[in-house]
């Protein structure tokens, strides 16, 4: 094992335990900021939600501003005319994948380790698709940046992760009965619009970028990896993309239709 790779696997196992530290002490101190009454009389799968929203919410801020100065629009174009799938890496890469893959194997854990309350609180679907989304990711990821393969695709992927700020407010918020507030207006807006604009915006460049790929600059093995992996995220967005819709809808017209039964 190489010296890179020793030191990649040490920041996120180091990131990891980072994690959990921080979930011990925020879990400690909610009954302190929530009010110890209020914090007795939410059930398990509430209080697992709400100790969870730290953790997301620091990879949804962290993860991304390491990753940021590594984006780009699309992959440099080689000189045959397709997308580049290696190319000098930044620095960025490393740090943001680390940072992500560390609070996912932190999280991954956390879910085996709390089973039921987990599949409480999350559902029996969206645990299995935590599972796999988490363990796909801490298993593939660090392959593509440490091979300097389709690493413009993870990069977006950990940029992704930005709506995971307003996802863990969001859902800590329902657990507290306060989504309906004002402030819980302005956290859904921030998460659909940091939704969209971070998963679904970009995916056409994605899209493209890996239809044109030159696939014959990595190995085969690679390739077949990058194949089954990389177009996962583009339909586990457009799935929850979907279910974003509906819950709008559901939240504009719903009210309304009830309004006009009342009427009537």
């Amino acid at each position: 094992m190489d010296t890179e790779t020793k030191s990649f696997i040490l920041l996120v196992c180091a990131i990891a335990l980072a994690h959990g530290g921080v979930r011990v002490m925020w879990g400690a101190i909610c009954p302190i900021v929530f009010g110890e009454r209020r914090w007795k009389a939410l059930s398990d799968a509430k209080q697992y939600e709400i100790r969870l929203s730290f953790n997301c919410a620091l990879n949804g801020i962290l993860a991304p501003a390491l990753v940021y100065p590594a984006l780009t629009s699309t992959p440099p174009l080689n000189p045959n005319g397709l997308y580049a799938t290696v190319f000098p890496r930044h620095e960025g890469s490393v740090l943001g994948c680390a940072a992500s893959v560390g609070y996912l194997l932190y999280d991954f854990l956390a879910m085996l380790s709390n089973y039921t309350v987990s599949m409480k609180a999350n559902g029996v679907v969206a645990y299995n698709l935590y599972l796999w989304h988490h363990a796909l990711s801490v298993a593939f990821w660090p392959v593509a940046v440490l091979h300097n393969s389709f690493v413009f695709f993870v990069n977006w992927f950990v940029a992704s992760e930005a709506s995971s700020a307003f996802l863990a407010a969001r859902g800590a918020m329902l657990s507290l009965g306060t989504i309906n507030t004002p402030l819980g207006m302005v956290v859904q807006f921030g998460f659909v619009l940091s939704y969209f604009m971070s998963r679904i915006y970009v995916m056409p460049n994605l899209v493209k970028s890996i239809y044109y790929a030159d696939w014959g600059q990595v190995p085969a093995w690679q390739a077949n990896i990058a194949r089954f992996t990389v177009p996962l995220p583009f339909m586990l967005n457009i799935y929850w993309g979907i279910l974003i819709v509906r819950s709008m809808v559901k939240v504009l017209f719903g009210k309304k239709k009830g309004k006009g039964k009342k009427a009537a």
